[in-house]
């Protein structure tokens, strides 16, 4: 439940809502509360969900159609192949010991030319970096659960090599809007991707 008071789900569920899916997989879906706003959104929507903790799950199927309990370092997502046009993976990829077979899943279980929305903390958001150059850890890397850390440059470069291309990335803040719609890098403490799953054939 703390994700309830997280002002940055909302501007996630924009952006997941604003590419119109029908069949979603959120890898990571805590207690359902992306569910509930996509849903909002976007009513006819179907939800499929999966987490590693079977408390949450129990929480989550109060929005979410059908959910499953996976360890993403353990197993691969209970889907077959190109199954869905949109999955919604929330800041997971940090706390795995291999992002790269998280993202190959993903890819695998999205129809060609499907999107996945995939989001991560940003190490180079401005604040973090200040706090390097008075010789303080930034928060992200002080988690002891984060076994990764991105930026925006190391975050493309691990989507596509799972067959994702990113075709957007953004952010989110309550001050300087602006500035984190374009310069999501340096001015939000989060990266929203929205990558798209190449065809066989290429893009």
């Amino acid at each position: 439940t703390f994700f309830e008071e997280a002002p940055r789900y909302p501007d996630i569920a924009d952006v997941v809502a604003g590419l119109r899916p029908r069949r979603l997989l959120d890898v990571g879906c805590g207690s359902g509360y992306l569910a509930k706003l996509l849903k909002m959104r976007v009513p006819e929507l179907v939800v499929h969900g999966i987490d590693i903790s079977s408390v949450a799950l129990q929480r989550a199927r109060r929005y979410v159609d059908q959910v499953w309990q996976v360890d993403l370092d353990k197993a691969d997502l209970p889907a077959p192949a190109e199954h869905y046009d949109t999955v919604a993976c929330v800041e997971v990829l940090e706390h795995l010991y291999d992002p790269d077979h998280a993202l190959q899943e993903i890819a695998r279980v999205l129809v060609p030319g499907g999107n996945a929305v995939v989001t991560v903390p940003n190490l180079a958001y401005w604040r973090f970096r200040l706090a390097l150059l008075r010789g303080r850890v930034p928060p992200p890397a002080m988690d002891r659960r984060h076994l990764h850390q991105f930026d925006s440059r190391l975050f493309a470069e691990t989507l596509s090599r799972a067959g994702l291309r990113p075709v957007r990335m953004t952010g989110h803040g309550l001050r300087l809007r602006w500035f984190v719609s374009r310069w999501p890098n340096i001015f939000s403490d989060i990266l929203i991707a929205t990558a798209m799953k190449l065809s066989p054939e290429g893009p």
